[in-house]
C-alpha cells in the first residue's frame, strides 16, 4: 500500500464516500449506529448530503479511497461552540500507514478554527479507538451502557470530548 494522502471530500466524491462508508459498515459493523443493509439501500443524493452537510475527509492510497472521518458543528446559539465527530474509520491496511491518525489530525486542525470542543462516542470494546482518539487529548467523561444492540449482543459506548487549545470567544 502507498503512503497516504486525507483530503476533505465534496459532493463530487459520494461514490468514493459511499464505498468507503459501506466497508466501514462491513468491516466494523459493531462500531457504528447502523447497518450495510440501511446504508446500501440509500439513494445516492443521500451520500452527497452527508457531504454538503458535514466536513468529511477521506484517506487515500493512491487514487483508493481507504478511511474516512466526518465532523459535523452543532446547531443553535448555545450549542454551536461544539462538533461532533463521528464515522472514523480505516481498512485494516491502511490503519498499519496510520490514516486515522492522519484523518483526526486533519479533521482536528478544521475542527479548532470552528469550535471549542469536539465531542464523539466509541464502542467501549475498541481499544485501539479509544487509544487513538486519547492521543489526540480526547478525554473520556462518561459512559452510555448497553447504547448499541445487535444481533451479537449490546456494546457499551464511552463518550469522550476534547477542548480546543484556544477557545474561541462567544458568538
Amino acid at each position: 500500500m502507498e503512503r497516504i494522502a486525507v483530503r476533505r471530500l465534496t459532493p463530487d466524491d459520494f461514490a468514493e464516500y459511499r464505498e468507503i462508508r459501506l466497508a466501514a459498515l462491513t468491516g466494523a459493523p459493531e462500531a457504528f449506529g447502523s447497518t450495510f443493509e440501511a446504508e446500501a439501500a440509500r439513494p445516492d443524493a443521500y451520500f452527497v448530503e452527508r457531504l454538503t452537510t458535514s466536513i468529511v475527509v477521506g484517506a487515500f492510497a493512491g487514487s483508493a479511497i481507504v478511511g474516512m472521518a466526518g465532523l459535523r458543528r452543532e446547531e443553535g446559539q448555545k450549542r454551536r461552540h461544539k462538533a461532533f465527530l463521528w464515522g472514523v474509520y480505516g481498512a485494516v491496511g491502511a490503519r498499519r500507514l496510520g490514516a486515522g491518525a492522519a484523518m483526526i489530525e486533519a479533521i482536528l486542525a478544521m475542527a479548532d478554527d470552528m469550535v471549542e470542543q469536539v465531542t464523539l462516542t466509541v464502542v467501549a470494546s475498541n481499544v485501539g479507538a479509544v487509544r487513538l482518539y486519547s492521543q489526540f487529548d480526547f478525554e473520556t467523561y462518561g459512559r452510555e451502557p448497553r447504547a448499541l444492540k445487535s444481533a451479537s449482543g449490546y456494546e457499551d459506548q464511552l463518550l469522550m470530548v476534547r477542548f480546543a487549545r484556544t477557545p474561541r470567544a462567544a458568538g
